[in-house]
């Protein structure tokens, strides 16, 4: 029993020990944090978060302006009809005999006179022309297609748009917690009056973090007014991001969560586009994998197009260059 009580002893001396030396590490490594809590804020915390918070939200307002040079040569095998009235030039003069009656006064009319006429040179003659134009060659195509795409027009913007939301209520807190001793002083005595303040409140250097880009976007770009074809119009769906943390996400969003939610919002989105008929493939990211992928699958598998697939381009043969036609508004399906 005296060994037992040794033993017993000896422990719960280490146990005391023990803990004096752990209490006393918390104790240094809260005075530790307690001195450099701003630091870590204004060095660590806000460059990490903010800067991540920064980069999403550069991303969402990023444009891609790229050009891209289409080089290559096409077999052209067709006939254009040409049916017109045009004015046509002489290059030189053309003899003609024409049977002719000329009446002379006085002494008679000769019939079936041979007239010997000739046409001068650089004489206009208006003509009418309808004939088919044989096309039989290879043609150069030389183009430069300028895509200018602002990234908050595409459905990537939905993705990075949550992002944002869910770094935003934690830039928001961190930039509106005290920055130092005094302002800390002044948050306590607030909390302690009843006075909470609003660490969600949007502030400048928050909602717009993004000093620029290193490139220009658009500049120069003359289409950006033309009118896009209806057929290639996007439909709003009404779909919103999901968010992050529900009850910080409510101060950034209060009108999605009127309507009970991202997932609510969502669910009568989905109705509503199932309503009208619109596949799920248009607006749930499996567009790729459903309908891009079947359409290329069965466009590799037919055969090749055959020369009438040319007829819709305008012909230039005098500069050996097909135009585009103006429905064509440069834009390349990816491996097309």
């Amino acid at each position: 029993m005296r060994v037992l009580r040794t033993i017993g002893s000896g422990f719960k001396n280490f146990m005391i020990v023990f803990s004096f030396i752990v209490n006393l590490i918390l104790v240094a490594v809260v005075v530790v944090l307690l001195a450099t809590i701003f630091d870590i804020k204004r060095n660590i915390a806000m460059p990490l978060v903010g800067g991540l918070h920064a980069s999403f939200v550069g991303l969402d307002r990023a444009t891609i302006d790229y050009t891209i040079p289409v080089r290559d040569t096409i077999p052209v095998v067709m006939n254009i009809p040409l049916e017109t009235e045009t004015v046509v030039t002489l290059t030189q003069a053309v003899p003609m005999q024409v049977s002719a009656v000329i009446t002379l006064p006085g002494v008679g009319t000769l019939n079936n006179a041979q007239v010997n006429l000739q046409l001068p040179a650089g004489l206009q003659l208006p003509v009418r022309l309808d004939l088919d134009v044989p096309v039989d060659e290879t043609l150069d195509v030389a183009l430069d297609v300028r895509a200018v795409i602002p990234v908050q027009e595409t459905q990537l913007h939905d993705a990075l748009d949550n992002l944002r939301l869910l770094f935003e209520p934690l830039v928001l807190a961190l930039h509106n917690l005290p920055d130092d001793y005094d302002e800390a002083g002044i948050l306590v005595s607030d909390l302690l009056a009843g006075n909470a303040p609003d660490l969600l409140a949007d502030t400048a250097p928050v909602s717009d973090p993004w000093p620029g880009y290193s490139l220009t976007a658009g500049l120069n770009y003359e289409l950006v007014g033309e009118a896009m074809p209806p057929a290639h119009q996007p439909l709003a769906t009404r779909l919103v991001p999901p968010g992050g943390i529900p009850a910080l996400d409510a101060a950034l969003r209060p009108e999605v969560y009127a309507e009970g939610g991202p997932e609510a919002v969502n669910t009568n989105a989905r109705q509503a586009l199932a309503a009208l008929g619109i596949p799920s493939a248009y607006y749930d990211g499996s567009y790729y994998e459903t309908v891009y992928q079947d359409a290329r699958q069965v466009a590799q598998a037919a055969p090749a197009a055959n020369a009438g697939a040319f007829s819709s381009r305008t012909v230039d043969t005098s500069a050996g260059v097909i135009a585009s036609p103006s429905e064509d508004h440069g834009i390349l399906s990816p491996g097309g």
